[in-house]
């Protein structure tokens, strides 16, 4: 291991030991976090002690990893978080590697660190209980191992990319659009090559890694098809900002053209996004400089933001997968401005400040989320078995063990209620995103009927009701 890997090692050691254990952040944020957490315990029950498998929804690849990282700790949040910030680790390294292989010359390490790591979509990313650092790390290293096969021909780089191209696409379905324009790439050049022993070995490593999800899925393994990713997908939500969906309604600052793009200039990916293209204005420099690799980079980068543009709905952390392409896109012109500024110590010290800053900002919802979750499901646990009227906080209730009788008022209208049952909602985020839905009738029917009475009052819009 050299020196600044160790370092690497070193600070993200520190950076987990503060969050879980001096913040108490264990990860867990929203309902997906804890789809992630009951399948990897079930994943893990499975292997330890051969119980059944139940379906699921995505992609095996981050619970199966969580379950590996669990056997050592025995701790599944933290096993899944540690999955993470490994994941923000290696994506961190490879970026590195592809600088170093696509431009020929030793990278500048400050540009990694402070623009991508000290990023607040990585920051708060490599924190969470979720798939998308994973992703996004299994699709840096194929493209790192794909650029290789390109460059020198050996197959042993192709069968690496193309094993991280298929975790990457089992971790998170929407992957293999990043990779796609490479992946038609190598193929033309093993078709060229007349390599048909490749082509047979992309088959057998394609089967083999998805098998599990066919195993699983027998019934429903193409079912991923039918998410609104694909099935509403239209050109023309480029241009609208507004949406309905089977989630409610939503009502976004920018158009999904402008969202797309993000990852470009938005204080939580780039925050000097801007002053790189400034920068580029000021001194003359060429953004695009020809080199076939950019070209790749940037194509990539665009086709997936016309892929998320075209879905109705904005979720920024999906931008994370082509970030790292970001980087390594504008790499060279952060590098010159680095050089025409002279970068020194006070240069750098005020950069990680801003970028702390944005991350303290960006990061502050999923911490306070986290702590709401955690602090609601300590006092629920003194109403053990009794019905619970619910929306948005079951998953959470559940993955923190809490035995109630869950009555999820998203699922269908509810006729009636029971007498002395528990209700617990953000009655102010059901009027604003839930306009014609079962979550909104059913709360203005408990409004009007349930003679509601406020046993604890959360904070921003949540409350814990009895019914009387």
């Amino acid at each position: 291991m050299n020196k600044l890997n160790f370092i690497r090692i070193c600070f993200f050691i520190v950076f987990f030991i503060i969050i879980r254990f001096v913040l108490k952040f264990d990860g867990l944020y929203g309902q997906d976090a804890y789809e992630y957490l009951r399948y990897t315990n079930e994943m893990y029950s499975f292997f330890v002690n051969g119980t059944f498998l139940g379906d699921y929804f995505w992609g095996l690849g981050y619970p199966f990893f969580g379950c590996l990282f669990n056997f050592f700790i025995q701790n599944t949040s933290m096993a899944l978080q540690l999955v993470s910030i490994v994941a923000a680790l290696v994506t961190w390294i490879y970026i590195d590697k592809i600088i170093e292989l696509i431009y020929d010359k030793k990278p500048n390490y400050l540009v990694s660190f402070l623009f991508f790591i000290m990023s607040p979509i990585v920051f708060v990313q490599s924190l969470l209980a979720m798939s998308d650092m994973l992703a996004c790390c299994f699709t840096t290293m194929a493209v790192y191992y794909f650029f290789n096969y390109l460059i020198k021909s050996k197959n042993g780089h192709f069968v690496l990319g193309f094993v991280l191209s298929m975790l990457a696409f089992n971790t998170r379905y929407a992957s293999i659009i990043v990779l796609f324009i490479l992946l038609v790439i190598v193929f033309i050049k093993i078709i060229k090559d007349k390599n048909i022993k490749l082509i047979l070995i992309a088959f057998a490593i394609g089967i083999t890694i998805s098998l599990p999800h066919i195993l699983i899925r027998a019934n429903a393994s193409l079912n991923f098809l039918a998410h609104p990713l694909f099935t509403e997908w239209n050109i023309k939500n480029l241009f609208h900002s507004n949406f309905t969906t089977v989630d409610g309604q939503f009502n976004n600052k920018f158009i999904n053209l402008i969202y797309c793009l993000y990852s470009f200039f938005h204080p939580q990916f780039l925050a000097f996004g801007i002053f790189v293209f400034l920068g580029v204005a000021i001194f003359k420099m060429k953004v695009f400089l020809g080199n076939k690799f950019q070209n790749i980079i940037l194509a990539s980068t665009l086709l997936f933001a016309l892929f998320l543009g075209g879905i109705p709905f904005q979720h920024k952390r999906l931008l994370l997968s082509t970030f790292p392409l970001v980087i390594l896109f504008l790499y060279p012109v952060m590098k010159n401005i680095f050089t025409a500024i002279k970068l020194n110590n006070w240069h750098i010290i005020v950069i990680v400040s801003i970028q702390l800053g944005f991350n303290l900002y960006f990061g502050k919802m999923f911490y306070q989320r986290n702590k709401l979750e955690q602090t609601i499901a300590n006092d629920l646990r003194f109403y053990s078995s009794k019905t619970i009227y619910i929306f948005d906080m079951d998953l959470a209730l559940k993955g923190r063990n809490v035995p109630l009788d869950y009555q999820n008022i998203w699922y269908k209208e509810y006729s009636n209620f029971n007498k002395n049952a528990l209700v617990l909602v953000n009655g102010a985020q059901l009027e604003k995103q839930w306009i014609g839905k079962n979550p909104l009738i059913n709360w203005n029917k408990l409004k009007i009927n349930g003679n509601l009475k406020v046993l604890k009052s959360y904070g921003d819009g949540w409350n814990l009701y009895e019914i009387k």
